[in-house]
């Protein structure tokens, strides 16, 4: 008989309940196809009476049952149940309940982990603990997402399967290491971060205080309404709760998809390097959680990714410094800046890094911007709540009413001088075609090609101005070639890194030879090996 129960009240569970009732329905599915998958019975039950929120593994069996079964749906389940595990922290902590909610990088581990369990042929965990030091319970709690294990437990989980699978061995330790250095290390930082930050955010909002409300933060780009330009800050929770940078330890705060929001300056890597108005930032990542020293190569991922993002789209980051006195140490907002160039190096510790070049917007597109954030957040508060809600997007109007065009500000900018007559020359010598994809573009004022330097003029790269450090390129290949997304091989081989296709040969002229040190420095800096290319 069917232990279906009544919905009622609001709230993340009985809302999730709701929409895997629907999608039950809606495939005229039972119970029993779901435990057929392997799913718990009674956690099915739970999650569709809304008495807790089902585990990753169980959810898959679900989707798989219920609905499609494909990636995309998966994901998108998964983002409810996410969303719904921090509806229900957030209730936590309004009553005064530190509680920490599964972090995206956890997610990723779990799914990373029940990939491999599928490719050594699904062993049941009972019969992996046989082999190893764990329980199938405590195997049981790692693949359904409940728990990330120790480096120690992980390793005990692969010497089982390694004794399962004899003839995987030598792969299995290399899928190990990987699992450790990188997916692991990511999960359990992540974990560290969620953590922290309820603790910080638990003791500055006693009995469940509501924080305080700072305005609207469209994608939290740009500047924060109410915070002045040099404005101090004692730690990094007020910092937070101001809504400036709001990690309580990283150091970068965005998203891939997004771009970076903010970032802290306070001299953790050596290789950084603070001029002013212009800042050599050190990525993060790469550090041992139990030394803090640096121990793997960083990657472009997470908050580099983030940066790297805002290099694409020219949206500006929020820049704090730590500052130390003889009397104090504080925080403090230095306004906005831009990333205008990124690369990656060994480091001298012989580690791969990433590295960022920021340089500050002048004073007069810093005020430009306060004031238009300034001023939405004016229209936003005398606006209708229908208004406020909406997802419309309207040009500005003048007095009159008509639309008005974009506001101009007066701006100095320094930048390098370029040769001209070496750009000139190179274009010329490939009669303005593109040396990757041999396309010659015809404008009303003739041909057009753009020549793109191998290594960037100026600061910190100082490439010289000469013909063999410039590529003729199309306005594609050249965005392309900047961002390290096309690299070319000494053989002259052009490599796609979006997929490892091969583009074909870069094409050189009699008269325009390209320095293949240079390409080998180019490779280099968008985290290609030393001497090594790409096929």
């Amino acid at each position: 008989m069917a232990r279906r129960l009544p919905l009622s009240g609001t709230g993340p569970l009985v809302s999730f309940a709701r929409e895997l009732r629907e999608l039950k329905e809606r495939s005229r599915g039972t119970v029993e196809t779901v435990v057929a998958r392997g799913a718990s019975r009674t956690a099915v039950y739970a999650a569709l009476n809304g008495s807790r929120l089902p585990s990753a593994k169980n959810l898959d069996a679900m989707v798989e049952a219920w609905g499609s079964g494909s990636e995309l749906e998966r994901r998108q389940w998964h983002d409810r149940r996410r969303s719904a595990e921090e509806g229900l922290a957030e209730a936590a902590r309004r009553q005064g309940a530190a509680t920490a909610g599964r972090t995206p990088e956890e997610e990723d581990f779990t799914r990373a982990l029940r990939g491999l369990w599928s490719k050594v042929g699904d062993p049941s965990t009972e019969r992996v603990a046989r082999h190893c030091d764990l329980s199938a319970r405590t195997l049981d709690s790692y693949l359904d997402g409940r728990t990330i294990p120790t480096e120690s437990r992980l390793r005990e989980l692969f010497d089982g399967l390694s004794a399962l699978r004899a003839d995987d061995s030598a792969w299995l330790a290399a899928t190990r290491d990987t699992f450790i250095g990188e997916v692991l290390f990511r999960a359990q930082t992540a974990r560290q971060e969620e953590r922290a930050r309820v603790r910080e955010l638990a003791t500055a909002l006693p009995e469940g205080q509501a924080p305080v409300e700072f305005g609207p933060f469209p994608d939290g780009i740009g500047p924060v309404p109410g915070v002045r330009l040099g404005q101090e800050f004692d730690n990094r929770r007020t910092l937070s709760l101001a809504g400036v940078h709001r990690p309580l330890q990283a150091g970068i705060c965005g998203l891939r998809e997004l771009g970076a929001e903010s970032i802290v300056v306070s001299g953790g890597y050596e290789e950084g390097e603070d001029l002013g108005d212009v800042i050599l930032y050190t990525g993060e990542g790469g550090r041992s959680p139990q030394t803090g020293q640096p121990a793997r190569n960083q990657q472009l991922t997470r908050g580099n990714a983030a940066l790297a993002t805002s290099a694409a789209t020219g949206a500006p980051v929020r820049v704090v410094r730590g500052v130390t006195t003889a009397t104090r140490s504080f925080y403090r907002y230095d306004g906005l800046f831009r990333v205008e160039d990124l690369w990656s190096e060994t480091s001298s510790d012989g580690f791969l890094v990433w590295r960022f070049r920021l340089v500050a917007l002048p004073p007069a597109e810093q005020a430009a911007a306060v004031a238009r954030v300034s001023d939405r957040v004016t229209a936003q508060v005398a606006a209708p709540v229908t208004d406020r809600v909406s997802d419309r997007v309207t040009a500005p109007t003048d007095e009159d009413g008509r639309e008005a065009g974009p506001v101009r500000s007066a701006t100095s900018i320094e930048r390098v001088v370029r040769n001209t007559a070496i750009a000139t020359h190179v274009k010329r010598a490939h009669d303005y075609t593109c040396q990757v994809c041999g396309v010659r573009m015809v404008v009303p004022g003739g041909a057009y090609a753009e020549a793109a330097h191998i290594t960037p003029l100026g600061r910190p790269h100082h490439g010289s101005d000469t013909v063999d450090n410039v590529l003729c390129l199309c306005a594609n290949h050249h965005v392309l070639f900047d961002f390290g997304m096309l690299i070319v091989n000494d053989d002259l081989t052009v490599v796609s890194r979006d997929d490892s296709s091969v583009l074909g040969r870069l094409r050189e002229a009699a008269d325009h030879v390209v320095d293949r040190k240079r390409l080998a420095e180019h490779r280099l800096r968008h985290g290609v090996p030393r001497h090594e290319g790409m096929r």
